[in-house]
């Protein structure tokens, strides 16, 4: 079984992480280039998990983690390699695929894709422009989904892809598919909610406000703030578990970065982005 070193001995948060990744709404559906997985098949649901996770490290590489204990634990599916990259003749990385599986009763190979992804939606005035920044502006929706079809989903089927899983690993055929998660974020004081392009209807949402807007609407002396590693989850459950910082530390830190916050009075999630965010696109 997986052992992770470091980071938070919080039992019911690490419960929440495998829920998430096995149960949750994923943001993005099945793809002309991949179907989502099958995650009826990934293992580690029942309790007593011995389960340590270094959540001090970047959230990517954590819920990749995680989805590697899941399928590590199946009875369904074999786990061949995680992380492998793909090289030219020269050796110069081509890509990676992110997890290569091996389908138990059908023998069929799995090239699998993992993504968790964050955005805040920007309607622009009455000619209907819209945005899909994420808490770092320089990604957005588009670019992601589209580097993630033309790109990642497809490098198993690549000359270089192809050879690579053939000579490692008999792998003659290789079925490309992935998981999205993540939620989208409406602007509080937006009344249209459009979906980015192959978001699920059922797409966990929240809302989003600039840091002014927060302070003028809110005078609370003390914040929950929802922990990075948890930002994929359904906190609902856990926010007398969440950390509390005063009023002033939160204005500060939410001057420097997006950060997410429980909001009670809206029950759900809330992004807090700095004044200057996203001024670069204007």
């Amino acid at each position: 079984m997986l052992k992770l070193s470091g980071g938070s001995d919080n039992l019911e948060h690490t419960q929440a992480l495998l829920e998430c990744l096995r149960n949750a709404s994923l943001l993005v559906g099945d793809l002309p280039e991949a179907v989502c997985f099958n995650r009826g098949k990934l293992g580690g649901g029942g309790a007593g998990v011995d389960l340590r996770l270094n959540y001090g490290q970047k959230l990517g590489h954590l819920y990749e983690d995680v989805l590697e204990y899941l399928l590590t634990e199946s009875a369904e599916v074999e786990l061949i390699q995680k992380g492998v990259q793909v090289f030219n003749g020269d050796r110069v990385t081509l890509g990676e695929l992110d997890y290569v599986l091996r389908d138990k009763e059908s023998g069929v190979f799995i090239h699998l894709e993992l993504a968790v992804k964050f955005y805040l939606i920007r309607c622009h005035g009455k000619d209907g422009v819209v945005e899909y920044p994420g808490p770092d502006p320089r990604d957005n929706w588009i670019n992601k989904l589209e580097r993630l079809r033309r790109h990642q989903l497809r490098m198993s089927h690549t000359p270089e892809g192809r050879e690579l899983l053939l000579e490692k690993f008999g792998a003659s055929e290789v079925v490309a598919q992935q998981l999205i998660y993540g939620k989208i974020f409406d602007h509080y004081d937006e009344s249209r909610r459009p979906c980015p392009p192959f978001m699920n209807s059922d797409s966990e949402r929240g809302t989003w406000r600039y840091l002014s807007e927060w302070c003028s609407a809110c005078d609370s002396g003390r914040v929950t703030i929802i922990p990075k590693y948890l930002w994929p989850v359904d906190v609902r459950a856990l926010v007398v578990t969440l950390p509390e910082i005063s009023r002033e530390d939160f204005v500060q830190e939410a001057s420097e970065r997006c950060v997410m916050i429980w909001d009670e009075g809206g029950q759900n999630s809330q992004f807090i982005a700095p004044d200057t965010w996203c001024c670069d696109l204007d």
